[in-house]
């Protein structure tokens, strides 16, 4: 592997970049930045801002999770905080059934506000899917084609200028 020099003028190994590579840095360190991931790889922090916003590596990057990711482990954590948050709920009736007087101004507060959420996400609102820039580009080019109906091209004399 080629050697690089830091900033700092300490040679560092520089990894071979692909969407794999950098799904799997992304994956193994969720916190790392993209300075920390530009010096790992090789290239500017723009570079992999531009790489790991593209819609190719998020789909990738979320294939890539799902293949990583125990779907077991997924579930057992689920579940924890599923109970978790019941219990909590559980608690809180506790607390909420004293009298009045006994509740604190920022516990009801904190449960009217809870509970509103709560009954706003209880009815999603479907939302569209993100549009990606391929879908973007075949629009323009419909909207291109249907302005261009109607047109006629003239057609022009082809002069042969080959030797004879």
């Amino acid at each position: 592997m080629p050697r690089i020099l830091d900033g700092d003028a300490s040679p560092r190994t520089k990894t071979n970049f692909s969407h794999r590579a950098l799904a799997d840095a992304i994956i193994s360190n969720p916190r790392a930045t993209h300075l920390e991931l530009s010096k790992l790889f090789g290239y500017s922090p723009t570079w992999i801002s531009t790489v790991t916003n593209s819609d190719a590596f998020r789909v990738y990057l979320e294939e890539r999770k799902a293949e990583i990711v125990d779907p077991v482990m997924r579930l057992t954590i689920e579940d924890r905080y599923r109970a978790m948050a019941c219990r909590s709920v559980e608690v809180l009736m506790e607390k909420l059934h004293a009298p009045a007087s006994v509740i604190s101004d920022e516990l009801a507060l904190k449960a009217a506000a809870l509970g509103a959420t709560v009954l706003k996400t209880a009815a999603p609102v479907p939302v569209a899917p993100p549009e990606s820039s391929i879908d973007r580009l075949a629009d323009r080019l419909v909207a291109l084609q249907q302005g261009m109906q109607g047109v006629t091209f003239r057609r022009t004399d082809v002069i042969d200028a080959s030797p004879a």
